[in-house]
């Protein structure tokens, strides 16, 4: 008896362990840390090698001038910069953060050949002007748009030139709040279908780009693609393909018909981890378009502390 009573004891013990459901053991929330003196997901150590400043052609201007010209981004930029003047080449940036609104500009007033940069904005202003409008057909304009950005095809961007003209890209332009420029007039400028143009007016374009492409419409999403999916990226390159950037690069290695010159230009949007900007960079390189690497790396080490 006493051994059946022993016996049912256990078994009763056993049902009951049976019946207690087992435990999700979920992550133990870490105890809290003090606060870091600064964001750890940005992609610049803080502990960084320091560099020294050298002398360039021109100041550093912009909101973030000052505040960047006390860190050692400094010495980051003016090293890429001063190394590519040493090739004898003229140079010119604008960046500005989409969240501060903060700037820096280097000679950013100085004129220039956009080479193939200038495609995005026009392209852009079919998408927003006639596209979106009801003024032409997706079907039409998808295959030019694509060649256009894509592979950078002159006679593609020709095409849709001759198709949609350049009134659409001034109405674009005014929208934008670009002006013409040195030309006077958008009747002077639209003449060519690559208007000389500063890194001020560049810079413009790409914000208004920028606004466009953020739009929650087919082809607004079909634009930012194509600019994201582009052949021929000096940006891209530089920062990685963990980085996202929607660009659009122009280069030409000599002196042609309509006043055509030397340039390596290269404009658009990096989703950076600190916060996504809008960057322009013009130069006289004749096509040299691993010129440019160095240049969007320094440029995004110096956003780090434009925010």
């Amino acid at each position: 008896m006493f051994a059946y009573g022993v016996a049912a004891v256990a078994l009763a013990v056993l049902l009951f362990a049976l019946t207690i459901p087992t435990p999700h053991y979920a992550e133990v929330e870490p105890e809290p840390e003090e606060e870091p003196a600064e964001v750890i997901d940005k992609p610049y150590p803080i502990d960084e090698e320091p560099v020294e400043p050298r002398a360039v052609a021109h100041p550093f201007e912009g909101t973030s001038a000052e505040a960047v010209a006390a860190t050692n981004a400094y010495g980051v930029l003016t090293q890429a910069v001063g190394e590519f003047e040493d090739t004898g080449d003229l140079i010119s940036f604008s960046v500005r953060d989409l969240t501060t609104g903060n700037t820096l500009t280097y000679d950013s007033g100085r004129v220039q050949y956009p080479a193939s940069s200038i495609k995005a904005p026009y392209t852009c202003a079919v998408y927003e002007q006639a596209l979106e409008t009801g003024q032409a057909d997706y079907e039409a304009v998808r295959p030019l748009a694509e060649e256009t950005i894509i592979e950078s095809s002159d006679d593609a961007y020709r095409d849709l030139h001759d198709a949609y003209g350049m009134d659409i890209f001034a109405s674009w332009l005014q929208d934008a709040g670009v002006g013409p420029g040195e030309y006077g007039s958008y009747g002077e400028m639209l003449i060519w279908n690559y208007p000389h143009l500063n890194c001020d007016q560049l810079i413009g374009m790409w914000l208004h780009i920028c606004d466009y492409v953020q739009r929650d419409t087919p082809f607004a999403q079909h634009l930012g693609s194509l600019l994201e999916a582009r052949q021929v990226s000096a940006m891209r390159t530089a920062l990685g393909t963990n980085v996202r950037t929607q660009s659009k690069m122009g280069w030409f290695d000599y002196y042609g018909d309509y006043f055509s010159e030397p340039a390596t230009v290269e404009a658009g949007i990096v989703y950076a981890p600190e916060g996504a900007y809008v960057v322009a960079v013009m130069t006289t390189a004749p096509a040299e378009i691993a010129e440019l690497q160095p240049i969007f790396t320094a440029i995004a080490r110096a956003h780090y502390d434009m925010i």
